[in-house]
């Protein structure tokens, strides 16, 4: 690795990002997100659900864990839980993710820069 960069912090940008890897890891979490994209309002578990044809249970579990990421908002309205994409905190969650990729690509091209040790 490059000098200036130790694998201790790669490891440490591999920490912070976790969590959103870990959302976003799963398809079903891709199509939540897909689904939230594409909608002009907030939706109910019950429209998620449909969408995905999951479960209720199942798809509540899915959206715990993009909520727990920040990637999601909820708010009550009557008996209903809305989701909604938390893009004011996207640029935070994805810069991480930004370092992280272009730390990898830094040090990588550094291991090409290296003379062959054969």
């Amino acid at each position: 690795m490059s000098g200036s960069i130790d694998a201790r912090d790669v490891l440490a940008l591999f920490a912070r990002t976790r969590p959103l890897f870990t959302a976003l890891g799963d398809e079903r979490r891709q199509e939540i997100v897909v689904f939230l994209l594409e909608s002009a309002a907030p939706r109910s578990v019950g429209d998620i659900a449909a969408h995905l044809e999951l479960s209720q249970p199942a798809t509540s579990h899915h959206l715990k864990i993009l909520r727990d990421a920040d990637l999601l908002t909820v708010r009550r309205k009557g008996t209903l839980r809305l989701y909604d994409l938390n893009a004011t905190a996207y640029p935070d969650l994805l810069t991480p993710m930004r370092d992280l990729i272009t730390t990898i690509i830094s040090c990588a091209s550094d291991l090409g820069d290296q003379p062959n040790s054969q």
